[in-house]
C-alpha cells in the first residue's frame, strides 16, 4: 500500500456499522499526522465522507466535488463521526482535500475535542 498522507481522500469499506456509525463503502478524509504513516501503523484516524447534505455547522463540511478531491457528489465530511479505521478498510486513493477545506475541518475537530481545555 502506498504511503498515506494527512488529508488525503480515500474509499474506505465502513462495513459493519454499530449503531449510529457511518456504514457503506464511502470516501473518507486522512486525519492522522504523517509522523504516524511514516511508521507503518496497521490503522489510521479518517473523518467519513457522506453524500447527504445535512446543512453546514461544526459537525459537518459541505465539499464540492472537483477533480482534485476525487469526490463525484455535493458531499459533507462528517466531522463528530471521526474515527480510527484499519489499513485494511482502504481501498484506493482519490484525491486530496484543498486548502480552503482544511483550516475549517481542524478548527472544528479542535473545538470538538475540546483540545483547548485542559481542566
Amino acid at each position: 500500500m502506498e504511503i498515506l498522507k494527512r488529508f488525503d481522500i480515500w474509499i474506505a469499506d465502513m462495513n459493519p456499522p454499530l449503531g449510529s456509525e457511518p456504514g457503506k463503502i464511502r470516501p473518507v478524509v486522512i486525519m492522522q499526522s504523517d509522523v504516524l504513516h511514516r511508521f507503518n501503523f496497521p490503522a489510521t484516524i479518517v473523518c467519513p465522507i457522506s453524500s447527504q447534505q445535512k446543512g453546514v455547522s461544526k459537525i459537518r463540511i459541505s465539499v464540492e466535488p472537483t477533480d482534485i478531491n476525487g469526490l463525484k457528489r455535493n458531499s459533507s465530511i462528517i466531522i463528530d463521526q471521526i474515527t480510527a479505521i484499519d489499513l485494511s478498510r482502504l481501498r484506493e486513493r482519490i484525491g486530496f482535500l484543498e486548502v480552503e477545506y482544511r483550516k475549517p475541518l481542524c478548527e472544528s475537530l479542535f473545538e470538538i475535542l475540546d483540545l483547548a481545555n485542559t481542566d
